[in-house]
């Protein structure tokens, strides 16, 4: 893995493009410590990484419920539930506005 500091990024960003194109994963350091990494771009990273945190994030801002989370990431709505938790995602408040808001409606 290389190691490239903040100054060396802003004065020759082609240089992490090399890295990146040639697959390699790149520690991204400011006054000698590291403070990011960045990752070669693969269908096998985006697949399982890159798409659970995209589809969590949505999650989280309200543009996926729960079944279309659940849905997209390929889990029935109990593993789509564990992985909120495990990311430290609060699910249970907005299915329960969700199940009010139905409840009102058929009232």
């Amino acid at each position: 893995m290389r190691t490239m500091g903040v100054r060396e990024l802003k004065n020759n960003p082609s240089t992490m493009t090399k890295y990146l194109e040639n697959g390699e994963s790149v520690f991204v350091t400011k006054h000698g410590k590291p403070i990011g990494i960045t990752l070669p771009l693969n269908n096998e990273l985006f697949s399982i990484g890159v798409k659970k945190v995209i589809a969590v994030e949505l999650y989280k801002k309200g543009l996926l419920s729960l079944g279309k989370l659940a849905e997209l990431l390929a889990l029935n709505k109990q593993e789509a539930m564990s992985l909120l938790n495990s990311m430290g995602v609060v699910w249970l408040e907005e299915d329960t506005q969700v199940i009010k808001r139905d409840i009102e409606q058929w009232l």
